[in-house]
């Protein structure tokens, strides 16, 4: 199954089916805390929730509250940086994001990718929909599926290493949200000494 978005009046079209952006329609504006990795700073939604990383190499994490609070629907984002010269080309990363994604039929999502710049910056920007597979705790493990999400991924390339943000969820949360993780990505500055 091939999932189309597409902005009409304030909604979003998924497969059939309709997410209003009335609980995010707010916050497209974009205020909250900065978040600095890099040299870079980023301004994050004071509604994302600061969470201690979950590993060394991501250097930002965030619980994204559920679209109306509904129980067990929340998203997760974080930013990675792993250095300069580090972390994999904006390829090898997409392709690695779509592999954790499978379609209706089992095969591999496919994902969207555009590029832009936000100021000096180059950003990839990846969107991906379909059932995504958590990674295995534990070698023999098999990893969890979690049918109808969404990934947002993103590569900003700063002077210093590139930024990969990852953003999962419930696919209705992922598409509301696509317009304020645009926001966060434009948002991108040098840091100030």
């Amino acid at each position: 199954m091939r999932w189309v978005i597409l902005s009409v009046t304030g909604a979003l079209f998924i497969a059939g089916g309709t997410v209003t952006l009335d609980a995010r329609t707010e916050e497209v504006s974009l205020y909250g805390p900065d978040f600095k990795v890099a040299g870079l700073k980023f301004t994050v939604p004071s509604r994302w929730l600061a969470e201690t990383p979950a590993n060394p190499v991501r250097a930002g994490q965030w619980l994204i509250p559920a679209l109306h609070g509904l129980a067990g629907q929340d998203g997760q984002a974080a930013a990675l940086y792993f250095g300069p010269g580090a972390g994999g080309s904006a390829k090898e990363n997409i392709e690695a994001w779509a592999s954790s994604m499978v379609d209706a039929t089992g095969r591999p999502a496919n994902p969207t990718v555009t590029t832009h710049q936000a100021g000096s910056f180059k950003v990839t920007v990846v969107t991906i929909f379909g059932t995504y597979s958590d990674p295995a705790p534990l070698p023999g493990i098999p990893p969890a599926s979690r049918p109808s999400y969404g990934l947002l991924g993103a590569i900003v390339e700063g002077p210093q290493g590139s930024i990969y943000w990852r953003f999962i969820g419930p696919d209705t949360l992922i598409a509301a949200d696509v317009p304020l993780f645009t926001r966060i990505l434009d948002s991108v500055k040098p840091q100030e000494n």
